[in-house]
């Protein structure tokens, strides 16, 4: 299937940081906000292609100067309110312990470990936009994201594995295995593009046999 990318620029400071492409399609389905850094490569790094026969439609339609810097500003926020209510989770906790208040030693483990996976990737999303950006705290005004045009890049599913021109897409690969929402997108996109290639296919038998 051929994926939407829009190809953008980063300034700063009258100085380019590099060019950029962001998966136009996946980008609204995914489970949480900072996945949608991941999305994010060096175009340099992927077969792009300025044509396309029949891509999947661009979903992201706000300017993607819009998406990143709001994103960054949504990231930062969030990122401290998960690390506050892992904190405050463990604090109550401690407290209920002290207490000899039973609680349910497993539960409390589990919720922890789930907060801190949440933490994690806010953390980890923050910092690759960061670095794309090549942004810290109240540098946002100085960035300049200039976008470049709409490329299509091929993506296929085999053995479990997302698989581009350039190989095994190890982060769409994962992205298959921790995120439902994104896992659904794909292999729905994927299958449809398959029933409509034969589909096609099948036409064409039809009317050569006419």
């Amino acid at each position: 299937m051929e994926v939407p990318y829009v190809l953008f620029e980063v300034r700063k400071e009258q100085k380019s940081r590099g060019t950029f492409a962001i998966d136009a399609y996946f980008i609204d389905f995914l489970s949480l906000e900072p996945r949608k850094v991941v999305l994010i490569k060096k175009a340099s790094v992927m077969a792009l292609n300025k044509e396309a026969q029949a891509p999947l439609p661009r979903l992201l339609k706000k300017p993607v100067a819009h998406l990143l810097k709001n994103l960054y500003v949504e990231l930062r926020r969030s990122s401290g309110e998960v690390r506050g209510e892992r904190v405050g989770h463990m604090r109550r906790w401690n407290i209920w312990r002290i207490l000899g208040i039973p609680t349910g030693h497993s539960r409390h483990i589990a919720i922890d470990e789930e907060l801190a996976k949440v933490e994690r990737e806010y953390s980890l999303g923050l910092a690759l936009l960061e670095k794309i950006l090549d942004v810290r705290r109240g540098e946002l005004e100085k960035v300049e994201i200039i976008e470049r045009g709409i490329f299509y890049r091929d993506l296929w599913l085999s053995k479990g594995q997302v698989l581009g021109k350039e190989g095994v897409d190890r982060l769409y690969t994962n992205l298959l295995k921790i995120d439902p929402v994104f896992r659904t997108a794909f292999v729905s996109a994927f299958f449809r593009e398959i029933g409509m290639e034969k589909a096609l296919r099948d036409r064409s038998k039809e009317k050569f046999k006419e």
